[in-house]
């Protein structure tokens, strides 16, 4: 007779020495509240060769009795609970090192996800290889009234990273760091802690590549309240070292009068955001 206990801990590391098509990253702290909903909606995609890596950064709720619960049941997970908080960009990167697919995707403890999600954007990498991230169209749901907000995200794929940038430029839509990638250029990039990251960590991927955004809502963005714009570091947001940091990488990406005028451009953006909402 077949002893189950020794069957599953060979299928476990079997799964966790093969090579998935695509690994998908879940840094997380004290999400017990949601977390179930996001792993549900996860582990019923219709594409199912992926590895979901969690990394629990020491929360303190019922976050980590539920991910255990959660790696027991599926072997695509891997659960990584951090002895001491690594703060949440430490944390993010994290879970991209622990990559190996070909694909990834980071995914947030609250949000969801439509079943044809990872099937879709997969194919869509897949059918172009000069594309390195897809997404889709999102919902922005209120997970305390319930309030759906519809967001149509612009596409940035078009031959002219001139045209690409400042499509990007003019929809920023910082969700687009949720979509898939692949991991070989996403390693290549930095994602620097400051106001704006997920913004100018989309703008690098959008002068390096192409992205496709699928006419479908196949995302849903969690939010608590209104969703109001933070500071990083800052009680006000720090627009300063986000513009200095598009001009450095429009000056090696670009000519000078390009430059010049990409860079008035997402100044004027800002300033437009700023004015629009003068408290922060």
């Amino acid at each position: 007779m077949t002893n189950p206990k020794v069957t599953a801990n060979s299928t476990k590391k079997s799964m966790n020495s093969r090579i998935p098509t695509v690994s998908i990253g879940m840094p997380v702290y004290n999400g017990a509240e949601y977390i179930r909903e996001a792993l549900d909606s996860l582990l019923a995609q219709t594409f199912t060769d992926f590895e979901l890596i969690i990394s629990d950064n020491a929360s303190n709720d019922a976050t980590t009795e539920i991910c255990q619960e959660y790696a027991k049941k599926d072997v695509r997970i891997r659960y990584i609970l951090q002895a001491e908080n690594l703060g949440p960009t430490a944390n993010f990167q994290l879970v991209l090192s622990e990559a190996k697919g070909q694909y990834f995707m980071w995914a947030a403890h609250d949000d969801r996800w439509a079943s044809t999600f990872l099937e879709l954007t997969v194919a869509a990498l897949e059918s172009d290889l000069g594309c390195e991230l897809a997404f889709s169209n999102f919902i922005e749901r209120d997970l305390d009234s319930g309030k759906e907000r519809l967001h149509k995200v612009l596409q940035s794929n078009s031959q002219s990273i001139v045209y690409n940038y400042i499509t990007r430029a003019l929809n920023m839509c910082p969700s687009l760091v949720y979509g898939l990638y692949r991991v070989n250029t996403l390693k290549k990039i930095d994602f620097i802690p400051m106001d704006f990251a997920d913004v100018h960590f989309i703008s690098e991927i959008t002068v390096k590549s192409r992205i496709k955004v699928i006419d479908k809502y196949l995302y849903i963005a969690g939010t608590k309240g209104l969703r109001e714009p933070y500071s990083l570091t800052h009680k006000k947001i720090n627009r300063t070292f986000f513009l200095r940091k598009q001009y450095e990488l429009l000056k090696v990406n670009f000519n000078f009068p390009i430059t010049q005028c990409l860079f008035l451009l997402v100044c004027l953006v800002m300033a437009y955001n700023k004015i629009r909402l003068w408290r922060y």
